[in-house]
């Protein structure tokens, strides 16, 4: 019986190979700016979320470093039964001044918050309208909810508009996008979304992951279209991306993080993040509000590698932020142009469906970059 069981999935594995959408994990030896090294060779990372290289910053880690000194390695315990640390509550607190909010919670991952918060706000009688090109993790928390799924055409303020006047709904109506789309870079017309909001009152669920650190000066979304954060709205957020460190946030009105202190699983039942990974991204969070010349010099190695994509007439998308993608038709043809970026130290690997219809190596920009690096970039890219 146990060997028929491993055939099924040994089966399995080998049509993924077949179809070229077999995967295979890359850990790295060393990283030092936007260099790393794996199997002892040198690339220059363009596939990181990194974008304004705080990661490495020396008041990061030095910050990270003697929380560690004061609370160990571990946290030992969910929030609620005293895993936390006074620096969980001073993040939470910088948070709320951050995104002009009333309060915020801090959540292990930017997974385990849609796949906590979502289900903790749509009930049985409630309808959601998802953009069709949301993340894998608002997709999952949208299933594990008991409300009624509407997906609408992405970033068609129009069709989202017909739905929700045309869906009758016993409960709430809930509008789910992310501000920045991972894949495509493309922004969400937020905007349009928060005055049909506001008139249906719809609650608005905003996946800031990508727009945290990069649009707004850095503080986000929100700011980046001059928009409140009025109590119909909900804002995530994540650690792990521009900010360097690791976790999640989510950030609205005091009864609304109150509801998700006591109701989202992956909170109550998940061990506290560690004070030194807290630490770190409360180290972070002061840089972005208080020096705005990293993400000033995101957009300027933004903008640089953009222009070097349409100059070459390279296929991309309508991307409007450090998210560059590559279009290609054919999965084969996007890895061999992945080995050729490969062979200039030019570290970009292919991403293929599920998570992408259409495969692409998608190019992302840091402000740790060197004009160096993205000249590399650039001879490199002449080859495809």
């Amino acid at each position: 019986m146990s060997e028929k069981f491993f055939e099924i999935f040994e089966k399995k594995l080998e049509m993924l190979r077949e179809k070229y959408l077999y995967r295979s994990i890359k850990d790295i030896d060393s990283k030092i700016g936007m260099e790393i090294t794996i199997h002892g060779k040198k690339f220059i990372n363009f596939a990181s979320n990194d974008y304004l290289g705080l990661s490495q910053h020396p008041a990061v880690k030095e910050t990270s470093i003697e929380a560690i000194k004061l609370f160990g390695i571990g946290s030992g315990a969910s929030r609620l039964l005293g895993g936390g640390t006074v620096i969980h509550k001073k993040l939470e607190e910088l948070l709320c001044a951050f995104k002009n909010s009333q309060a915020s919670l801090i959540l292990n991952s930017g997974y385990t918050a849609n796949t906590s918060i979502i289900p903790s706000i749509a009930e049985e009688n409630d309808i959601i309208f998802t953009d069709e090109l949301n993340h894998a993790s608002i997709i999952d928390g949208c299933r594990l909810s008991r409300a009624e799924k509407v997906i609408y055409k992405h970033g068609d303020i129009d069709d989202l508009n017909k739905l929700i006047k045309n869906s009758f709904c016993k409960g709430k109506k809930i509008v789910i996008t992310d501000t920045v789309f991972s894949m495509d870079g493309d922004i969400a017309p937020i905007s349009d979304i928060y005055e049909l909001c506001k008139n249906e009152e719809a609650l608005l669920y905003l996946d800031d992951a990508h727009g945290t650190g990069v649009l707004g000066q850095g503080f986000g979304a929100l700011k980046h279209f001059n928009l409140n954060s009025d109590s119909f709205i909900i804002q995530m957020g994540t650690f792990s991306k521009a900010l360097g460190s690791f976790g999640a946030f989510v950030c609205g009105s005091s009864t609304l993080i109150d509801w998700f202190t006591n109701s989202s699983r992956g909170f109550i039942f998940s061990t506290a993040l560690p004070a030194s990974i807290v630490a770190s991204a409360y180290a972070s969070l002061k840089i972005v509000m208080q020096d705005g010349s990293f993400v000033e010099k995101l957009w300027e190695n933004t903008y640089k590698v953009i222009g070097i994509i349409k100059s070459l007439g390279l296929k991309t998308t309508n991307t409007q932020t450090p998210i560059i993608p590559i279009i290609f038709e054919d999965i084969k043809d996007a890895m061999h142009a992945s080995r050729l970026l490969q062979d200039s130290n030019i570290y970009a690997p292919v991403i293929r469906p599920p998570t992408v219809k259409i495969p692409r190596i998608r190019l992302t920009v840091s402000a740790a970059h060197k004009p160096e690096e993205i000249e590399a970039l650039e001879q490199a890219l002449k080859r495809l």
